[in-house]
């Protein structure tokens, strides 16, 4: 018996390897694996609801490509529908770089559901880790690296099942990380436009991300193989073409949403409405005008605490955000941070790449006052690297102390992804109906399957948390089943609802508990047109 479980394992890994060596196999299986397993939760864990301001900016956008604009134009009574990350003025759109929504556009527009472009992109993106780490790592530690970004990452986290973004620029960065390697070790100069092409990915969805990684990578190209490089930088016009290209497209589509090529849409939208920038060493600017109490509690309120807290907490901000970058990739901190610093293992020049590049990517996350994961995810890849390095040196010490350390560590990426799951499923049985988006969402549906159109108006009481924000349409607002808007006051209202007089008008009271849904009164109805007049 002991001898034919031996064979088993033998003949398994025989199997392994003959994956791993196979390059394009090896990605392919990845991106296979992950599509499989999250379709295969769908019963369990079904198709994300948007919850947060990021997530229905980002529909907006997927909505607008389908509809086949860059922007669209603004509505006449754009003041009822100011809410969250969104642009009103120059044009309704949204603030943010557009890769990310030409993916929903993608899945609206081909399948009717822009989760599938979230769906395929995290796919792709652990595909793409495991072609990056083919170029750095032995096949089989890549495949192995790959298999465990796509348990801890492609299935169950917020890249796969929010609209948040992630996916997109890990995509950049692993292209851009995986050419580095193949140009430097094969001599493909070629890849000089695969990499190209992964900066202009991150260009297309992190600007300030694309930015750092190209100066850096591009350093570290140059300090690799500078010798062999100076010869031949006519190989790397082609990659400038792709620069150009990317430049073109980015100028255009801020003219189209902003009316200027060189502003892009963030910018524009934190003109309007930020007092804090998101970098530590800009000052904050004077408070705009809001329309809104609900608008100036986020950005006049939340936001500036953000930014102040960053300012008089810098060690344990920049901690936290080392933590959160470690607990999101790899969890069990305790491990997995002595292995990704371990210093001994430093004798490659491939070690000390990942580990200069692992330092950059950290850093880069010091000048923001605040980061999430996907912050990082430009240098996902690199990560992973440098913890299979660590790992791969753990396996080679005092054995069989050493490999039994880098099996269970292995096998912690496993039952993570099963105690992970579980819990997954537990929160989405125990918030089904009951978080404020549920809450919407339900709201929506039931006002959509009435006949008519539908407007409502929302009103907050106050100290609302601004984080669960009602207010969000699609790209063509006239013409949707259900409209949602602000309330204002009665001056503001009577010329709004009678634009939209065709509409059974409706009043949203998101804090009452629970949230309720009236016809709006008579009453308000006939003051706010007594105002007008």
């Amino acid at each position: 018996m002991e001898a034919f479980a031996r064979t088993g394992v033998l003949r398994l890994f025989s199997v392994y390897r003959f994956l791993a060596r196979r390059q394009t196999w090896a990605c392919a299986s990845i991106f296979l694996l992950t599509l499989v397993l999250r379709l295969a939760l769908l019963p369990w864990l079904p198709i994300p609801k948007p919850t947060v301001h990021d997530e229905f900016s980002y529909l907006l956008a997927g909505d607008t490509y389908a509809h086949g604009r860059l922007a669209n134009p603004p509505h006449p009574f754009w003041q009822h529908f100011e809410t969250f990350q969104e642009l009103q003025q120059p044009t309704y759109s949204s603030k943010y770089q557009p890769l990310q929504g030409l993916t929903l556009a993608f899945g609206e527009k081909f399948f009717n559901q822009p989760w599938v472009g979230v769906l395929l992109t995290t796919a792709l993106a652990c595909a793409a880790v495991c072609w990056m780490l083919q170029s750095w790592i032995a096949p089989e530690w890549a495949l192995l690296g790959a298999f465990l970004f796509a348990l801890r990452i492609g299935v169950l986290s917020y890249w796969m099942n929010s609209y948040e973004g992630g996916s997109v620029p890990a995509i950049g960065g692993a292209l851009a990380l995986g050419a580095i390697g193949r140009i430097w070790r094969t001599r493909e100069f070629g890849h000089a436009v695969t990499w190209a092409f992964g900066i202009s990915v991150v260009l297309l969805s992190r600007p300030y991300d694309a930015a750092v990684l190209a100066i850096s990578s591009a350093a570290i190209l140059w300090w690799l193989c500078r010798k062999s490089i100076k010869p031949r930088l006519r190989a790397f016009a082609p990659a400038l073409l792709v620069l150009v290209i990317s430049f073109t497209a980015i100028a255009y589509n801020d003219y189209r949403v902003t009316g200027d090529a060189l502003t892009l849409p963030y910018q524009a939208h934190d003109r309007q409405y930020a007092m804090a920038s998101m970098f530590l060493l800009l000052p904050l600017r004077r408070e705009p005008v809001y329309r809104h109490a609900i608008m100036r509690d986020f950005w006049a309120g939340w936001n500036v605490d953000t930014w102040k807290d960053a300012h008089t907490q810098p060690v344990t901000q920049l901690l936290a955000k080392a933590y959160i970058q470690s607990d999101f990739f790899f969890g069990f901190w305790p491990i997995a941070v002595p292995l990704l610093l371990s210093p001994f293992v430093l004798k490659t020049t491939e070690e000390r790449v990942c580990a200069v590049m692992c330092v950059v990517g950290l850093a880069s996350l010091a000048p923001l006052i605040s980061v999430l994961p996907h912050y990082a995810a430009a240098f996902s890849g690199v990560f992973y690297l440098r913890f299979l390095q660590s790992l791969k040196a753990l396996s080679a010490w005092r054995k069989p102390l050493g490999p039994a350390f880098a099996a269970a560590i292995s096998t912690l990426f496993v039952l993570a992804f099963f105690i992970t799951g579980r819990d997954s499923f537990s929160a989405t049985l125990a918030h089904r109906g009951a978080t404020f988006g549920a809450a919407r969402d339900a709201m929506d549906r039931d006002l959509a399957n009435l006949p008519g159109g539908q407007l409502v108006l929302v009103r907050y009481q106050s100290g609302h948390n601004p984080q669960e924000e009602w207010v969000y349409n699609h790209a063509d607002i006239d013409r949707q089943r259900v409209v949602w808007a602000r309330e204002m006051s009665p001056a503001d209202d009577a010329p709004f609802l009678d634009y939209f007089r065709d509409r059974h008008v409706c009043l949203a009271e998101p804090d009452a508990n629970p949230p309720r849904l009236t016809p709006y009164s008579a009453k308000e109805s006939t003051l706010a047109m007594k105002d007008h007049r």
